[in-house]
């Protein structure tokens, strides 16, 4: 199955649904779910939310084919963003913006045109 429409029609077929019984379900015209499984256009967002909730499959595979990644977590992606803001600021940028997010918004304000005051002077 290579394609999103061939899928589709995979997870209709093995839930034993017919074009008439999505059509009841979700609204969508039996032209155009015809149209959808036979890869004339792309589902909408809805429609995808819909086949996932009707069929029990994941948008990731509709979309790809591929079932989304067991391993991908939270946790994982906010290790891999802590990876990577360590990586790229020296210490004292970290902690610049680590002091800059405890502000309240008046006081990121008045630092922000500290700043500019500052770096004015600098570039003359």
């Amino acid at each position: 199955m290579d394609t999103i429409g061939k899928r589709i029609r995979f997870a209709r077929k093995a839930n034993n649904l017919t074009l008439i019984d999505i059509n009841k379900i979700t609204g969508l015209s039996t032209g155009n779910l015809s149209e959808l499984e036979n890869d004339k256009f792309l589902p909408s967002a809805n429609a995808l939310i819909q086949f996932k909730k009707i069929f029990n499959i994941s948008i990731d595979w509709i979309l790809t084919g591929e079932e989304p990644d067991p391993n991908l977590s939270l946790q994982s992606i906010k290790e891999t963003k802590e990876e990577y803001f360590s990586s790229q600021y020296t210490e004292d940028e970290k902690q610049l913006i680590e002091s800059y997010r405890k502000l309240d918004d008046k006081s990121k304000q008045n630092l922000w045109g500290y700043l500019n005051v500052v770096i004015s002077s600098y570039n003359k």
